[in-house]
């Protein structure tokens, strides 16, 4: 595993990176949306702190945070009415807290050993507690040890069969970069061309190029910062379906942008990510992103459309800033809907459930 934070290796089965000491996420076995909900949870205390002390408070936040996930939502509010919250936060020492938890889910609710681990790894990831489940799945691109394999099939007394990655996978342990100096060769260069097997852009590595498209390897999952920013030519460019990062500022002043596609699987849009992106016209969020950060699309004078599902759950007072064509087409009652209320937004609703509208990338 890697760090989401610093990329750093981290010990098989730690949850702690001990280069940084960010908190990670990891999927409980045939649970594979954990960490997802773990990342909600995590948003939603951050928001709502307030909410911890009242249980069908936090229950409808939940709720209202992870609409996707029915089966999930309805083991965490029946732990939280269980009292398993309580249990944790009073107890002493949190190792033995966990351990009471489980023993108490299991027994007393009537929850499976699989639920109970699903339960505590959440909830432990939401209030900043280290807990490494004895279910974790070990996620490596290139082998998962065979010792780990078989203590997540033994804890729970299964064998044989190996739990599959989530979609929101870690980022590759080994990042193999391509660097400013690999892209120099490109720098007057109208068309360029990354070869497979790179899995991250290094930051501001085409900074200030001449190129007016980019094709980039199926195997990047990172664009670093700023690493596209100022290609004033730039005028499209697909984003590889395993990435899962932008970082900030990856395309900024990018005037001469008009097409873009982004992939289903990334985790959020940054700061300053298409600042002052002046041709952009439109672009669907993908329904994986969380959150979308300061300036993100400010000054993006001609967008007319961003289309974006209910899962993003943030969204900063300026990322907006300076768009006065923008339409957003979302969800009746969704956050972003609420969003543009409260900031004078022009939107289009859709009722949930239903299919939203075409992001129109590029449209003239």
């Amino acid at each position: 595993m890697q760090c989401e934070n610093c990329h750093v290796n981290i010990p098989i089965g730690s949850t702690v990176c001990p280069e940084c000491r960010t908190l990670q996420r990891y999927n409980v076995r045939d649970f594979d949306n954990t960490r997802a909900v773990q990342r909600m949870l995590k948003m939603a205390v951050k928001e709502q702190a307030e909410i911890i002390a009242d249980t069908e408070q936090l229950i409808a936040v939940i709720y209202d945070y992870i609409p996707g996930y029915e089966t999930e939502g309805k083991l965490l509010a029946k732990a939280l009415r269980g009292g398993i919250l309580e249990l944790i936060l009073t107890a002493q020492n949190k190792k033995y807290a966990f351990t009471d938890s489980r023993k108490y889910m299991i027994k007393d609710l009537g929850f499976t050993k699989k639920e109970a681990e699903f339960v505590l790894a959440s909830l432990g990831y939401m209030l900043g507690f280290a807990y490494p489940s004895p279910l974790m799945v070990v996620i490596d691109q290139r082998k998962a040890p065979e010792p780990a394999k078989k203590a997540a099939a033994s804890a729970d007394g299964e064998s044989g069969e190996t739990a599959a990655a989530a979609p929101d996978a870690p980022l590759p342990p080994d990042l193999k970069v391509y660097k400013k100096l690999d892209a120099f060769i490109h720098r007057l260069s109208k068309t360029v061309t990354v070869k497979e097997g790179f899995t991250k852009l290094d930051g501001y590595c085409f900074d200030s190029f001449r190129m007016k498209s980019a094709s980039l390897p199926g195997t990047l999952r990172v664009i670093g910062e700023y690493a596209f920013s100022d290609c004033k030519r730039l005028e499209e460019l697909t984003v590889p379906a395993n990435v899962r990062k932008i970082e900030k500022g990856a395309f900024n002043a990018c005037v001469g942008l008009k097409k873009l596609k982004l992939p289903e699987g990334l985790l959020d849009i940054g700061d300053n990510t298409f600042l002052c992106c002046t041709s952009l016209k439109g672009l669907r969020v993908p329904n994986s992103v969380s959150s979308i950060g300061e300036n993100a699309f400010s000054g993006c004078g001609e967008l007319e459309r961003l289309v974006i599902a209910q899962q993003v759950k943030f969204v900063d007072d300026n990322a907006f800033a300076y768009c006065p064509k923008l339409t957003i087409y979302c969800y009746e009652n969704s956050y972003i809907h609420k969003y543009c209320m409260q900031n004078n937004i022009k939107f289009v609703t859709s009722p949930m459930g239903t299919v939203l509208p075409d992001g129109d990338e590029g449209k003239d």
